[in-house]
This record gives C-alpha cells, structure tokens and sequence, in this order.
C-alpha cells in the first residue's frame, strides 16, 4: 500500500530513518550516500536525491491535475 506524503512528512521520515543510524554520517556511510548530499538535501539546499528517498524507504512521485478553466 502506498500513501500520498508531502515534504514534510518526506524530511520528518528521512530525519527518523538517520536518527536510527545516529548521525548523518553513519546513515550516509551505511548506504553509500555522499554524507554532503545528505546535509544539502537537509538544509534545503537541494533536492532529496534518489538515493536518500530509497534509503529512508520513500520515492518521488510527480503528478499533475486538470483545472476547470474557471477555476485556472
């Protein structure tokens, strides 16, 4: 079963998931993440790679929606 997730629940699972290992470090060396891409993605600076998403059990899912042209 799969649920919808925002970034917040996306950073709030990923920050768990490195809690369990105890610091960035170990939870980037654990899966052969460069431990920069872990803090970047953190503070925001860019995207959450692939790899972390896997890592904290999460994929990135891009959709798009029709909108009535009233409502554009």
């Amino acid at each position: 079963m799969t649920r919808r997730l925002d970034l917040v629940d996306a950073f709030r699972i990923v920050r768990e998931k490195i809690k369990e290992y105890g610091s960035q470090r170990n939870f980037a060396q654990a899966h052969g993440i460069r431990e920069q891409d872990v803090s970047d993605a953190l503070c925001d600076r860019r995207p959450i790679p692939p790899a972390v998403l896997k890592a904290a059990g999460l994929r990135r899912v891009t959709y798009f929606e029709q909108v009535d042209e009233g409502n554009a």
